[in-house]
């Protein structure tokens, strides 16, 4: 991370802040990747499909923080390329943060993706596959007592539409003989867009469980959402009700060599399909390879069935170098 002092007082306009503390961050990164897929679906040729692709992506960001004569710690970060900001206000009475991105609360959940680049599955369309559905929303508050974080977001749908999120987080971390175990649940609900039958609205939530013991750290998560029609008609389109189980784990061999294994099992009902189902088994390995420098390699195995969606089994791999700064 590259930092650069600067004192302009249009950078540092807000009240109570000395232009000699203003200091902003740079950092970003650079990745390049290969990935190849092969499942038992017939390869499009007119299309010109063949399983196999490179990747490359580039991120810069920039970050600004400071603590105001009142005592009031102020951060702010901004994507670069990705247009896309978000800042914090954090004092004695908690924090107060908004995000461009509909992802101000961040507390609790998750989806135990233990392995980099999991969900290898080509141009398959899946329909679920385990990921948890809350967003945290435009603007949310959060605190802390002792080891119990706590936090509620809003969203809003906009001016042109009703689907407003209220989401809602808490955790707890603690050490217990030697291992450092957090808890955490989240919930979302996000109204339906507008009045018409089929607009639907989604209620999600995640409960996660975290361990680490050493060298060695356990993650697990159940991931449910619901989306349900205005006129609650269960077998039309749009209806979902869908849950999946979820769990990796990381093992550090030396500082520089990690080992990765997940899973997902997935299951649940799209419109009249009930029989909806989801398995992924993923496995991966990380390599420092020098400060900054990060080689990953990742296999995915696969299969979906039901649900209305295509029934499909394969696997993907993918090789990553990532050069970070």
């Amino acid at each position: 991370m590259r930092k650069i002092l600067l004192a302009s007082t249009a950078l540092v306009a807000v009240a109570g802040i000395s232009a000699a503390s203003a200091e902003i961050s740079l950092s970003g990164g650079t990745d390049v990747s290969y990935t190849t897929v092969s499942d038992d679906q017939s390869d499009n040729a007119t299309a010109g499909e063949n399983g196999n692709s490179i990747a490359s992506d580039t991120d810069l960001a920039a970050s600004y923080s400071t603590t105001t004569d009142s005592g009031l710690s102020i951060s702010v970060s901004y994507d670069i390329d990705g247009d896309s900001g978000n800042a914090s206000i954090t004092g004695d009475w908690g924090t107060f943060s908004f995000d461009d991105g509909n992802e101000a609360m961040g507390v609790g959940g998750g989806d135990a993706d233990s392995v980099s680049n999991m969900g290898i599955v080509g141009d398959n369309t899946i329909l679920y596959s385990g990921g948890e559905a809350i967003n945290g929303g435009l603007v949310a508050y959060s605190n802390s007592i002792g080891g119990i974080e706590f936090g509620i977001g809003m969203g809003n749908g906009g001016t042109s539409s009703a689907a407003d999120e209220t989401s809602y987080g808490v955790s707890y971390s603690s050490s217990v003989n030697g291992a450092d175990v957090t808890v955490s649940y989240a919930a979302a609900n996000t109204g339906a867009a507008n009045t018409a039958d089929a607009s639907t609205d989604l209620s999600a939530s995640s409960m996660a469980v975290s361990v680490s013991v050493g060298a060695v750290s356990i993650d697990m998560a159940q991931n449910a959402q619901k989306a349900d029609r205005n006129d609650d008609n269960s077998s039309a389109t749009g209806y979902e009700d869908v849950k999946s189980t979820n769990m990796g784990v990381t093992y550090a061999i030396t500082d520089s060599l990690t080992l990765e294994a997940a899973s997902v099992a997935a299951e649940g009902t799209f419109a009249s399909n009930t029989d909806y189902k989801y398995d992924e088994s993923a496995y991966g390995i990380a390599y420092t390879v020098a400060s900054g420098v990060t080689l990953t390699a990742s296999y995915s195995d696969f299969t979906q069935s039901g649900g209305g969606g295509t029934d499909v089994s394969g696997s993907g791999t993918t090789v990553e170098l990532a050069i970070s700064f």
